[in-house]
């Protein structure tokens, strides 16, 4: 009984020691970082958050981020001209969070976990993407290199094998990876850029059947055709076509083959189309069916006639897209009235704004849509890049304006909103922009607008009203003015939207200057105006023969914005 009782108090003991040790510790940090926690390399234990932050800013400014790319030895670029933010307060409260997630026994595991392995805080990184992913485009122009793939050619009437020569290409990701790393530390960092071999070894087994192949053939040709399109290939061209490394028809030849005969077949498929305009179609175009090559089924069969040497006529294989609207189904559209309507203005618009603004909206201009079917304002206008047509202009990324592709197509989708609205369609998707913007409020109130972006935001409405529509978009360049009209046939519903309710209001941030290499040096245009932040909602209701058929209420938060002016830089 006696050593029972020993034990048991020595065993009370050990507890209330080790309770005392942990509360004592904890108390130590209670406001504290905890031992063995860096941020960005930099030791931070026992520091409260205004030392840590100042500490973290001190040697950030004492010794800027520089990352230095290199390859065999030599530098290949210094990343000088990017744009770069970290952001220490955020890794300072993530540095004080590590020991204190969770409930009490949760909290001491990390922290004897972090006593013993430590704990590392990356400081994350604000950048222009496309910035980066254009510098990533001029090192890979500098280091790449193209593979010369190896061909079979005639010389002297002998068939001889031309060698090729290894490519180099970047692993990109990687890359992007390592600069994002170095540019979330201080000092100077040198990376040597990821790279891999694209291999062109002469496989034996791919040479000896093209041998056999070309045996078959002879004299003989193979044809491409596709309804009146005829493409005969010459021998060189059949020489040429022949894989000799890792692929049976050799890439190169291949790709040129295709872009060649590409716009002899391919066409986009038109819908049969009417512009409803003073009561009276005066646009008539009937419809297009759409082919594309199917280029896996073509690289298919091509390499099986190439290898057979026996087929000489080869059907290239296609894929048909259909209109959705034929013409004789025009007639029965039920489009015959305006059941809505939409309106914006953009004044003080930079011209590759107002420019994106008509290029967006002539491509949604004339969609149908059909009965039941779900519209997609993404979907319509399709992608938003400079390779499709739009030019630069200002846009909100990441909380900041800065130049990007396509500024301005959210005054599209904004003026859409406003005719769907109107028309009293059900609104299934729509997503509100994160400041006021000011182009939105030119005459409306606020919080009637939509952004969209691909893949996160979109603007959707549903035709449920038996018949299709059809959506029209004018824009007015000269007097900066847009306007969405969308026909169909009336069910005798009507809609009201409520008065904006505006809470939650915050003053604007101090104004912001935006160099602007397009304006000449010395020159100021204010593009954005201040905007208290502020949750602003509205209510949606759609009644039909006095009886309500759907509603909804439409909430913004948006947060307080600055005047934003362009600086000039340019010459």
């Amino acid at each position: 009984m006696t050593k029972f009782k020993y034990i048991l108090g020595f065993s009370v003991f050990l507890f209330l020691f080790a309770l005392a040790v942990v509360t004592s510790y904890r108390l130590a940090f209670r406001k504290l970082v905890y031992p063995r926690v860096k941020i960005a390399n930099i030791e931070v234990t026992g520091m409260n958050k205004e030392s840590a932050l100042r500490l973290v800013k001190t040697y950030f400014e004492t010794n800027p981020s520089l990352v230095i790319l290199v390859t065999e030895g030599t530098e290949v670029s210094k990343l000088e001209g990017l744009k770069v933010e970290q952001d220490p307060v955020w890794a300072v409260d993530q540095a004080l969070s590590v020991g204190r997630n969770g409930n009490i026994l949760t909290q001491m595991a990390e922290q004897i976990r972090t006593l013993i392995k430590g704990a590392e805080i990356k400081i994350p990184v604000k950048l222009d993407v496309g910035e980066l992913n254009d510098l990533v485009g001029q090192i890979s122009e500098k280091i790449e290199q193209k593979p010369v793939w190896p061909r079979l050619t005639r010389a002297d009437n002998k068939i001889v094998v031309s060698e090729g020569v290894n490519g180099v290409e970047i692993k990109k990701d990687d890359l992007i990876r390592e600069i994002l790393t170095g540019l979330s530390l201080p000092g100077k960092h040198e990376i040597t850029v990821p790279i891999s071999t694209i291999d062109v070894s002469v496989n034996s087994d791919r040479l000896t059947m093209a041998k056999l192949a070309l045996e078959k053939w002879g004299q003989n040709n193979l044809t491409l055709r596709f309804g009146e399109f005829v493409r005969t290939l010459k021998q060189e061209e059949m020489l040429s076509l022949f894989g000799l490394a890792s692929d049976v028809l050799e890439k190169n030849s291949l790709e040129s083959l295709i872009e060649e005969i590409k716009p002899f077949i391919e066409t986009e498929p038109k819908d049969a189309i009417f512009v409803f305009e003073n009561n009276k179609v005066n646009e008539f175009r009937p419809e297009v069916i759409g082919a594309r090559i199917d280029i896996p089924a073509f690289n298919r069969k091509l390499a099986e006639y190439l290898l057979a040497g026996e087929k000489k006529d080869l059907e290239v294989p296609v894929i048909l897209t259909y209109p959705k609207i034929k013409t004789e189904d025009i007639n029965n559209l039920g489009i015959k009235e305006l059941i809505g309507s939409g309106k914006s203005t953009f004044l003080h618009s930079i011209p590759g704004r107002v420019f994106n603004v008509n290029l967006a909206a002539s491509r949604v201009n004339g969609t149908l849509v059909a009965p039941g079917e779900e519209f997609s304002f993404v979907k319509s206008v399709g992608d938003i890049t400079r390779t499709t047509g739009y030019q630069t202009a200002y846009v909100i990324s990441q909380g900041r304006t800065v130049l990007g592709d396509g500024g301005g197509v959210c005054q599209v989708s904004t003026t859409t909103f406003r005719a769907a609205l109107d028309a009293g369609l059900p609104i299934t998707e729509r997503k509100a922009h994160s400041y006021r913007v000011g182009y939105y409020e030119q005459d409306s109130p606020p919080g009637i607008d939509a952004t969209v972006f691909y893949p996160t935001a979109d603007l959707k409405f549903l035709n449920d009203t038996g018949n299709y529509i059809l959506i029209q978009e004018e824009v007015d360049t000269k007097k900066m003015s847009m306007k969405v009209n969308i026909y169909g046939t009336s069910d005798g519903r009507s809609s009201t939207i409520s008065k904006s309710r505006i809470s939650n209001q915050s003053s604007p941030p101090a104004m912001l200057y935006v160099d602007d290499p397009t304006l000449p040096t010395g020159t100021t245009k204010q593009i954005d105006w201040s905007a208290f932040g502020a949750k602003v909602a509205f209510d949606y209701k759609v009644e039909r023969n006095g009886e309500s058929i759907y509603e909804k209420t439409f909430v913004s938060n948006y947060q307080p914005w600055q005047a934003v002016y362009l600086k000039g830089t340019g010459n």
